[in-house]
This record gives structure tokens, sequence and C-alpha cells, in this order.
């Protein structure tokens, strides 16, 4: 029987009225204490503005990507691709995004997109 390592993931959907700089400046602030986000130029997403924090934090990967606006953003975390499951392990997929959604709720500046968060199926909203 092989071993398990996990994946984890969050794909949590967005809306600020603050540009992608000032959005990874406040999630950083309240969640990675205060570790800079950067990478803009580098266009690790072809079409979509993207900035990451350049270490893995736990082996995590952080990414905020998106246009703002209407279309919001995208706070990202996985795995880092520099961690790759042993060769006698089979990958299971962990999604922290309803965990991740929780930090963020109370934030001034940001409102997690609840409603794409019920089509995808991660948490119950209940009135």
């Amino acid at each position: 029987m092989k071993k398990k390592y996990p994946y984890f993931k969050c794909l949590l959907p967005i809306d600020s009225n603050k540009d992608i700089n000032e959005v990874a400046r406040i999630i950083s602030e309240k969640l990675f204490g205060g570790l800079p986000f950067g990478g803009l130029e580098e266009h690790i997403y072809e079409e979509v503005p993207a900035v990451f924090i350049d270490y893995p934090i736990l082996g995590l990967q952080i990414i905020i990507q998106g246009f703002g606006g209407r279309e919001g953003y995208t706070l990202e975390v996985c795995s880092h691709p520099i961690h790759i499951e042993p060769d006698d392990s089979d990958e299971i997929e962990v999604d922290i995004t309803g965990y991740v959604s929780v930090l963020i709720e109370g934030i001034e500046e940001l409102q997690v997109k609840y409603e794409e968060l019920k089509y995808m199926n991660y948490i119950e909203i209940s009135e």
C-alpha cells in the first residue's frame, strides 16, 4: 500500500476596489506576517496580472492573480512545485479554500465572492 502525500490547494475569489499590489499587501499583513509580494513584471501568467511571495511558506506557493474590478482577484495557495510527492506515495488533494475564506473574512477592503464558492461546492451558504 502506497503512502498518501497531500497536495494543498486554495482558489479563493475576492472582490476589492484596490489594485493588485494593495490587495497583496493587505493579505500579506493578515495572513503572512507582512512578507512582500512581487513578480508583477515577471508575467507568470501570460494574460493575467499576478504577484507572488518569492519563497515557499510551509511548503506552499502563494499567488494573487486577476484584473480587479468586476472580475476581481483570485488568491491561490497550493503546494509549491519544488515539493513533489515521493515515488512511493500517491498524491491526494486537500482543498483549503473554505479555511482560507474564514481567515479573509472581516478584512474591510476585501470581500470573498461567496456566490462563486457556492457554485464550486466549497461551502453552504445559509441565512
